[in-house]
């Protein structure tokens, strides 16, 4: 600091001479060159979605999933502080609604060790696991949505007792904060589409507004198709967990975009592109 201020004071006389010589039109030209935080962020998503105008909407005429686990995670991995830097910056109130599919996504069943049984009281009973990331993803992901909630096709019963267990877990582990999910959504909620159960997100609001994570996308309505990311399908394997927090980043971005299907259905332009989607036309008897 000491060395700037001796060479202003030295240079003072030229400084003013160079100034006096500069125009205003040279002046605004030379404020000009550099660009804005919004021109950055802007440069930013276009890189983001580079490619998606060469893909025709009709290509996405029917439910997606991905095919290419390992390249999709990889794709956001390589982009994680593109994806987190919007949402990082956003000041404006959060009201992205994230929902949550259990089966396989947060918890699995039917595993030796098991860490809790669920009584479904009409014969049947469950033995469940908690996915290890899953306290620690649904804190990250209560920082940048306005609220989250669970959506299964199981039972009310069954849907009722997971979710007491995670909040459990999820209080004592962040005591102080409040319960993780504001609402619970069970195979009752669900609708029927072309015989087949499948999961309304219209009930949390707006499409441009929610976000549903499931292992299977194909359980989403044919017309809300966009608003789903798929995630790696958890059967307790080891090398199966880092597929919860993998889709952090992208969670992340979607939480700060203006409308999530308009958003979502750029970015699967640019997936289709690089091979990791499949869509198909119709999911009876066809599984991701």
């Amino acid at each position: 600091m000491t060395i700037q201020d001796n060479s202003v004071s030295a240079n003072a006389k030229t400084d003013k001479e160079t100034l006096a010589g500069v125009s205003p039109a040279t002046a605004e030209d030379s404020a000009a060159v550099a660009p804005s935080a919004e021109d950055a962020g802007k440069g930013a998503l276009e890189e983001l979605f580079k490619g998606s105008e060469t893909v025709d909407d009709s290509v996405f005429d029917g439910y997606y999933c991905i095919r290419d686990m390992d390249g999709f995670e990889e794709w956001i991995r390589e982009r994680k502080s593109k994806l987190c830097k919007p949402a990082l910056e956003q000041d404006t109130p959060k009201k992205k609604i994230l929902v949550l599919d259990l089966d396989n996504t947060l918890i699995v069943r039917d595993q030796s060790p098991y860490e809790f049984i669920v009584d479904c009281h009409n014969g049947f009973s469950y033995a469940i696991n908690i996915h290890p990331a899953c306290i620690t993803f649904l804190h990250e992901m209560a920082a940048h949505y306005a609220a989250i909630a669970i959506y299964t096709s199981s039972s009310a019963i069954y849907a009722s007792t997971i979710y007491q267990e995670i909040t459990k877990r999820y209080m004592k582990a962040y005591p102080g904060n409040s319960p993780p999910f504001y609402k619970i959504k069970s195979g009752n909620d669900c609708s029927v589409d072309d015989g087949m159960r499948t999961k309304n997100l219209l009930m949390f609001g707006s499409l441009d507004d929610v976000v549903f994570v499931d292992d299977d996308p194909y359980y989403s309505i044919r017309n809300q198709n966009d608003n789903v990311i798929h995630v790696r399908r958890y059967h307790g394997k080891k090398s199966e967990e880092g597929g919860l927090m993998a889709i952090a980043p992208l969670l992340t971005f979607l939480s700060s975009v203006e409308s999530v299907s308009n958003t979502m259905r750029k970015l699967k332009k640019v997936w289709h592109n690089a091979g990791f989607v499949k869509v198909v036309q119709c999911t009876r008897n066809v599984t991701c």
